[in-house]
């Protein structure tokens, strides 16, 4: 008797479509990705950095927004290159990826040095193919 219920309990849970076990409706939920800085923009849109003074490097955060623990991936063009035991180790400015809070907020670090002083430079956010969206400062 006992396994005439197992059973009719696991036929009911998951053999059919509409399975309360597993989401099959196929839907894509409302992800978003949102970026922004605590920096003025410019008339273009360009968020300006100030670089400061008689540093060799610094660093500049982005924020962003999306769901909650939602790992977001990073790249950008812009790039520094380091010698390590003679041989040049070339990397982004950015971090691979983060993940947001359960607030759906996060942050990433950018890596600045004084050869940026004065060019654009561009970060990219992805949460997905479909997802992304890219932010533009401007180092001063």
């Amino acid at each position: 008797m006992r396994i005439l219920i197992l059973l009719l309990l696991l036929l009911l849970l998951c053999g059919c479509s509409d399975s309360i076990l597993y989401n099959t409706d196929n839907t894509i939920d409302n992800n978003f990705l949102t970026l922004y800085m605590d920096t003025t923009q410019d008339s273009n849109g360009y968020y300006l950095i100030d670089y400061p003074d008689l540093e060799s490097n610094s660093y500049t955060a982005i924020y962003y927004e999306s769901l909650p623990w939602t790992r977001v991936y990073w790249t950008s063009v812009d790039s520094f290159t380091v010698y390590h035991m003679g041989f040049p180790v070339t990397e982004p400015i950015v971090n691979f990826s983060t993940y947001t809070r359960a607030d759906s907020t996060g942050q990433t670090f950018i890596y600045l040095y004084q050869d940026f002083l004065g060019d654009t430079l561009s970060i990219t956010g992805y949460v997905n193919e479909e997802i992304n969206s890219t932010i533009n400062f401007i180092v001063n």
